[in-house]
Parts: C-alpha cells; sequence; structure tokens
C-alpha cells in the first residue's frame, strides 16, 4: 500500500524535476506523485515530492521561502542565464572587492520587480516561455514583485561571485544574476546553483536519486513523511 505524504529527494544537475517524479513513480508503481515546485535541470538540490492524497495539496506547498547558494559567473551572458546556454555576448568584468559586492547584493535586498527569463516555464499563450525561445518567436513576460530576504556574499574571485539567496516563491535566480553581473557593469549568467531549504526543510535530509533507484519500495516509502500542514505557507 502506498504511503500519502512527502519525500525530500536531491536533485542532481541534468535531471528535470519530472524526471525525478518519474523515477518515484516507476520505483512506487504510483502515478499519483507530483513536486511543489520546479529545479531547472542545470540546478540541483532539494526538490519535495508529494505523493498520493498528498498532491492535492500541492499548491498550498508553493508558497514557501527557498534559499539558495550558487555562483554567478561574470564577462559572459548566455541565451538561457546559464551554463548551459550558447554565450551570446561578452564585456570586460570591472575589479571587484568584498565591500563593492556586499553594496551591490544588498542593494536587491526587499521587494523586486522581476521579469522571468526567456527560457523558462511560465505559460505565455497557452505553452511555456522556453517553448516560444526555443523558435526564437518574441513573447512579452510579465513582470512580477519578488522578495528578497537575504542576499549574501560568500565568496569571489575575478570573474566569479559565490552567494546565497533566502527569497520568497517564484524568485528566478538566472533573472537575479543577470541583474547583479548589469550592476556591476558587466554581464553575467548563473553557473551554478543548489537548492537548500524550502520552508523548514533542508536538503540535508533529502536522499539522492541513486539511492532511489537502489531502494527496495519498502525502504521509501518508510522515508515518506505526512504533510505538516501547520509548516504549510498560508492557502
Amino acid at each position: 500500500m502506498i504511503s500519502d505524504g512527502m519525500l525530500l529527494v536531491n536533485k542532481p544537475r541534468g535531471l528535470t524535476s519530472h524526471d525525478v517524479v518519474q523515477i518515484l513513480r516507476q520505483r512506487l508503481a504510483c502515478r499519483r506523485i507530483g513536486h511543489t515546485g520546479t529545479l531547472d535541470p542545470a540546478a540541483e538540490g532539494l526538490l519535495i515530492l508529494l505523493v498520493g492524497k498528498a498532491t492535492e495539496h500541492q499548491q498550498r506547498l508553493q508558497g514557501h521561502e527557498k534559499t539558495y547558494e550558487g555562483a554567478i559567473r561574470l564577462g559572459s551572458k548566455t541565451e538561457t542565464a546559464d551554463a548551459d546556454g550558447r554565450v551570446v555576448a561578452s564585456a570586460p568584468v570591472p575589479p571587484l572587492s568584498q565591500e563593492i559586492l556586499e553594496k551591490t547584493l544588498a542593494e536587491f535586498q526587499g521587494a523586486l520587480s522581476q521579469t522571468p527569463p526567456a527560457y523558462s516555464a511560465v505559460k505565455v499563450h497557452g505553452r511555456p516561455a522556453y517553448w516560444w525561445a526555443r523558435r526564437q518567436k518574441s513573447v512579452t513576460l510579465q513582470a512580477r514583485t519578488v522578495h528578497v530576504h537575504e542576499f549574501a556574499l560568500l565568496g569571489f574571485d575575478a570573474e566569479r561571485i559565490h552567494c546565497r539567496v533566502r527569497c520568497s516563491a517564484g524568485t528566478y535566480i538566472r533573472s537575479l544574476a543577470e541583474t547583479v553581473a548589469e550592476r556591476l557593469g558587466t554581464v553575467g549568467y548563473l553557473e551554478s546553483l543548489t537548492r537548500t531549504s524550502i520552508g523548514e526543510w533542508s536538503l540535508v535530509d533529502a536522499v539522492d536519486v541513486s539511492w532511489l533507484h537502489s531502494s527496495e519500495p519498502a525502504a521509501i516509502r518508510a522515508r515518506i513523511r505526512p504533510v505538516r500542514f501547520a509548516a504549510a505557507a498560508p492557502a
């Protein structure tokens, strides 16, 4: 019998969120599985899967704030705003310092108006934005208000910024990376990204996809936890 609840999974780079859902569906022989928030194929980290009746609360659980750690590569711009895209522009990188970077990142804390990347899953005329972008069709993406609660500098070198971002659901870190680069007087893209937490749930408690492949269904069911609605975002 399939347990109802949530399973924390560490999504590796290269898989889509749907790929991970499909793996769990096959391992548990259960179709009723979803997730609470997409991670791009180029990103890795925490993905919360919902099993059975817990999928009824998918929308309610999508509103939690999220925390990411990543690297912004300066000097080049890609068509997808991440490391998977073709380089479409380059620019010199000005000298960087801890003072300059901390001041710049601090400017992005608070409420921001943000336009989703062209290569995103936002629906435009019934299709994801990336569907239009891949066909070189120009569409208008509506700006949205997001909230950056923390934007901390973790380290840097001449062409790379390592940072941590704690933000509201719906924030595009790829767009944030491009805008930070522009504010510094150059161009850039999101070189790497790891989602470390969603609300109260942490990556340290997640199972690896390799574990899903190698474990018996009973062992997987034992890791499924009940959904704690007291911790969920308001409906």
